[in-house]
């Protein structure tokens, strides 16, 4: 019985993960989303003197679960805060300078300086609260 409950388990984590991997944000570009980059990070971060920056990846569930909170964050604070988000797993250089250890972290980064964080999942008040605290 219990192979059999791991063998779906199993079944479920891998149909999850990859429904969630063929819908990346990148594929999305109608997105004010600001896809953050080792390249850009910086310019960015002289740009908007307030960044939501999520780390995150696609095979990631909790990372899933979060990204239609970061989508409609992004909306909603268009033109006033810039809302980013960085594939954990294609920036390296920029995960290592944070010290990701888990995922999803978010970072709130006023005049360059990280000033908020939150790791894990949680819902889009907590993190409008944090912009809001930092606006």
């Amino acid at each position: 019985m219990k192979k059999l409950l791991s063998v779906l388990a199993l079944i479920l984590a891998v149909t999850f993960t990859t429904q969630a991997y063929a819908s990346t944000p990148e594929s999305n570009e109608q997105s004010a989303v600001i896809k953050v980059t080792n390249d850009n990070y910086q310019a960015l971060t002289k740009q908007h003197e307030l960044l939501m920056l999520d780390f995150w990846a696609p095979w990631c569930p909790p990372c899933r679960a979060l990204g239609p909170h970061i989508e409609a964050l992004a909306t909603e604070y268009a033109g006033k805060v810039a809302i980013g988000k960085c594939n954990v797993d294609e920036n390296a250089e920029l995960t290592n300078k944070f010290g990701i250890s888990g995922i999803p972290a978010i970072f709130i980064i006023k005049n360059g300086k990280v000033v908020d964080q939150q790791v894990g999942y949680c819902e889009k008040e907590v993190l409008k609260a944090k912009i809001e605290k930092w606006r």
